[in-house]
C-alpha cells in the first residue's frame, strides 16, 4: 500500500539531484587564489658568511616584486646549501599586506677555531701550518683535513723521516687537533753474516736505538758497512717495534762477498821480459774485517810485499796500516834533458811502514805515519859531454852553470903532445840512493758514498811528509801536497761526472826518486810512465763515467798537469840532473776507456792520446 509512495519519492530526489547538477555545470568556476608577491628577503642566523653573499645566490630566484612559490622557495634552499656553508637552510615566508616576507634561516657548518698538533719534534707549529689547506677561521671540510693529513705524512717522507698521523679531529670547541707519531728506532738487527763478527757491522752503525728514524742516517751507515769491503750487497727492511708498536726495527740485510784471493800470473814485457806473479790476499782476516795479503814476483824482477790492515785497533776506531817489502821498479828514464847511456834503470826498495788512522768527525779522520827505507843506487848512468880533452883539470873542476856545465866545449885550450883530441864524458848514476826515514801528517775529508766507486760525494785531501832532519835518513827535505775529488751524479744518477785536483810542493834536497810524478794511468794518461818529474807539480782530471750496463762502464777523460822545477843531485859533486820543465808547462792527454767489473775485480782500460804520441793504460779500480 505505501510502495507507489515510496517509488515517487525516490523519482522526485533523483530528478532534484539532475536539477542541481545541471545548474552547478551551468555557473563560472570559482576564482583561484593569486601566489604572493615577494615584498623582501631577509636572512637569520648567519654569523660567517655574509648576508650579501647569500642573497647574491638567490637573486634570481627570490626577486622583489615577483611572484612567491613553494618551487622557487626548493630551488633557493638547494641553492644555499650548494653553497658547501651550511648544515641547514630553512625558507619561510611572512603574510604582510602587499605580500610576504621571505625569511632564510641557516645553520652555518662548524669551522675550524684552533688547530693543535701533538707529537712534532721534526718540524714546528708554523712549518706543518705552512702545508696546510685547512685554516683558522674555514669551515670544517673532512676531505680538506684528510689531505691536508696526506702533505704532512709526506712532508716527513720527503726528509727521510717516518711518520703516521693516526688521529686528526674537531671537537665540539673547533679545535683541530692532529696527533703525529714520529717513528723512532727501537733497535737494529742484522742479518745473513757468514763469517764476519757481528760487531764489526754493528761498529759502522752511528745511528742510535731511540733516535728517530731517518733514511739519510741509516743509509750513511749502509755506506759505511758496504765500505768495509767485505759485502757485495748490503741493504735494509723496516719492521714494526716488538716493545713499542710505534717504534720500528731497523734490519739490516748482507750478503758477505768471497774475501779470500789467491791467483798467478805471468808477464812479459822489454822493460822486465819473463815476470811470475803470485798473490794471496783475505779481505776478511778473522772475520773482524782486516785485510792480510802478500805479493811476490820473480825471475825478470823480485819482489816481496806484506800488508796488514786492522780497522779497529781500539773503540776509537783507530786503524792501523802495516807493510813490510823488497820491491824492485823498473823504468824508462824520460825526460831530463840529459843523454843515457841506457834510459832502463832499476829502482829498489827495501823497509817498511806504518800509518795510524782515528776518526775526528763523522766525515774527517787524522793520520800519521812513518816510513823506512833503503833506496838502491840506480844502475842508470846518465852521461854529459863537458868538452874536449887536453888541459883538463881534476874533475872537482867541473862545475855546474847556468844550462849546463862550464867551462863550455871547446874552452880547455889545444891538446898537449902526445895527446889525442876527443869529447871528455862524465857519468854518475841517475840518483845515489840511501836511507829515507821520513813521518807524514795527513787529514781527509771524505763524503762520498762508495769509496771504491763513488756516485756522489766530495774527497780532500791534505798531508806533509817530513824527511831525514830529527828521523835521521840520508835526505832532508818535505813534501806537501793538496787534494780534491768532486764526484756529481748525471742523468738521474746513472752516470758520474768526476773531478780531482792536484798541487804538490817541497822544501829541501829533494831526491830524484821521492820527486812528483805525472804521467801514466793514474795521472796524465797518454804519456809514459813518470813522463815529468819535479820539484813541484799541478794536475787536473775530468772523467764522464757512462753506465752501459750493470758491469760495464764507457769513460771519456781529460788530463792536464805537469811536474816541473829542480835540479836533482847524483853521486858526482857538480853532476845534478835537471827536471825537464824548470816552468810549469801545460801537458794534455786525453781518451776513452772502459771499466768493467769481472770477479778478479774492477778492471780499467784508457787509451790516451798525448803530445807524445798515445799510450794504452791498463790498472784495477777507478783512475781516482
Amino acid at each position: 500500500m505505501h510502495r507507489p509512495r515510496t517509488r515517487q519519492l525516490l523519482a522526485l530526489l533523483i530528478l532534484g539531484a539532475a536539477l542541481v547538477s545541471l545548474v552547478a555545470a551551468d555557473r563560472p568556476a570559482a576564482a583561484q587564489e593569486p601566489a604572493p608577491l615577494i615584498v623582501s628577503v631577509e636572512v637569520e642566523k648567519n654569523e660567517y658568511i655574509s648576508r650579501d653573499v647569500i642573497l647574491d645566490t638567490v637573486k634570481d630566484l627570490l626577486r622583489v616584486g615577483t611572484t612567491f612559490t613553494d618551487q622557487k622557495a626548493a630551488d633557493a634552499r638547494a641553492a644555499v646549501l650548494e653553497m658547501g656553508y651550511f648544515a641547514e637552510v630553512t625558507i619561510s615566508q611572512e603574510a604582510v599586506a602587499q605580500g610576504v616576507n621571505v625569511i632564510i634561516t641557516v645553520v652555518e657548518r662548524q669551522r675550524v677555531e684552533k688547530i693543535s698538533f701533538v707529537g712534532n719534534t721534526v718540524y714546528d707549529d708554523a712549518t706543518l701550518l705552512g702545508i696546510m689547506r685547512t685554516k683558522v677561521g674555514n669551515i670544517v671540510d673532512s676531505d680538506v683535513i684528510r689531505r691536508d693529513r696526506g702533505r704532512i705524512e709526506q712532508l716527513y717522507a720527503d726528509k727521510g723521516y717516518l711518520a703516521e698521523i693516526p688521529q686528526a679531529g674537531v671537537d665540539v670547541r673547533g679545535t683541530l687537533t692532529i696527533v703525529i707519531d714520529e717513528r723512532r728506532i727501537e733497535s737494529f738487527q742484522i742479518e745473513g753474516l757468514k763469517t764476519t763478527k757481528e760487531w764489526i757491522v754493528r761498529r759502522m752503525i752511528h745511528t742510535k736505538p731511540g733516535t728517530l728514524f731517518q733514511q739519510s742516517l741509516v743509509t750513511q751507515d749502509l755506506q759505511r758497512i758496504f765500505n768495509l769491503q767485505i759485502f757485495q750487497n748490503v741493504k735494509t727492511d723496516v719492521r714494526p717495534g716488538q716493545v713499542d708498536t710505534t717504534a720500528v726495527i731497523v734490519v739490516i740485510q748482507v750478503d758477505e762477498k768471497k774475501t779470500g784471493v789467491a791467483s798467478i800470473a805471468a808477464a812479459y814485457s822489454d822493460l822486465d821480459r819473463f815476470v811470475l806473479m803470485a798473490s794471496v790476499a783475505e779481505n776478511n782476516f778473522r772475520g773482524r774485517a782486516e785485510r792480510i795479503s802478500l805479493d811476490l814476483e820473480a825471475f825478470g824482477r823480485t819482489s816481496y810485499d806484506i800488508r796488514f790492515f786492522e780497522p779497529f785497533l781500539d773503540n776509537k776506531d783507530t786503524s792501523l796500516d802495516v807493510s813490510i817489502y823488497n820491491t824492485e821498479r823498473r823504468r824508462r828514464f824520460v825526460g831530463g834533458g840529459i843523454p843515457v847511456a841506457d834510459d832502463k834503470f832499476e829502482e829498489r826498495r827495501m823497509g817498511g811502514s806504518l800509518r795510524l788512522s782515528r776518526p775526528v768527525a763523522p766525515t774527517q779522520r787524522f793520520a800519521i805515519g812513518l816510513r823506512s827505507e833503503e833506496i838502491t843506487s840506480s844502475f842508470l848512468h846518465a852521461t854529459r859531454n863537458i868538452g874536449q880533452s887536453g888541459g883538463v883539470g881534476p874533475m872537482s873542476a867541473v862545475r855546474p852553470a847556468q844550462g849546463g856545465f862550464y867551462p863550455p866545449p871547446g874552452s880547455f885550450g889545444p891538446s898537449g903532445p902526445g895527446e889525442a883530441p876527443g869529447d871528455i864524458v862524465v857519468s854518475a848514476p841517475l840518483h845515489p840512493g840511501g836511507r829515507v826515514n821520513s813521518t807524514t801528517l795527513q787529514y781527509t775529508w771524505d763524503t762520498r758514498d762508495i769509496q771504491t766507486d763513488p756516485k756522489r760525494g766530495n774527497f780532500r785531501d791534505l798531508s806533509v811528509e817530513i824527511a831525514g832532519g830529527l828521523f835521521g835518513g840520508a835526505s832532508n827535505y818535505n813534501l806537501y801536497s793538496v787534494e780534491q775529488r768532486r764526484y756529481i751524479p748525471m742523468r738521474g744518477g746513472k752516470d758520474v761526472l768526476a773531478l780531482r785536483l792536484m798541487i804538490g810542493a817541497s822544501t829541501g834536497g829533494l831526491p830524484l826518486f821521492d820527486s812528483f810524478s805525472v804521467g801514466g794511468a793514474t795521472s796524465l794518461r797518454g804519456y809514459e810512465q813518470d813522463r815529468f818529474r819535479g820539484e813541484k807539480m799541478v794536475l787536473g782530471n775530468v772523467e764522464y763515467r757512462y753506465r752501459m750496463n750493470d758491469s760495464l762502464r764507457l769513460v771519456g777523460f781529460v788530463d792536464a798537469g805537469d811536474a816541473f822545477g829542480g835540479v836533482f843531485p847524483t853521486t858526482v859533486p857538480g853532476f845534478n840532473i835537471p827536471a825537464k820543465d824548470q816552468q810549469f808547462s801545460i801537458h794534455v792527454g786525453f781518451g776513452v776507456g772502459l771499466r768493467a767489473d769481472t770477479p778478479l775485480g774492477p778492471i780499467r782500460i784508457d787509451y790516451g792520446i798525448g803530445s807524445d804520441g798515445s799510450e794504452v793504460h791498463f790498472g784495477f779500480g777507478n783512475s781516482f
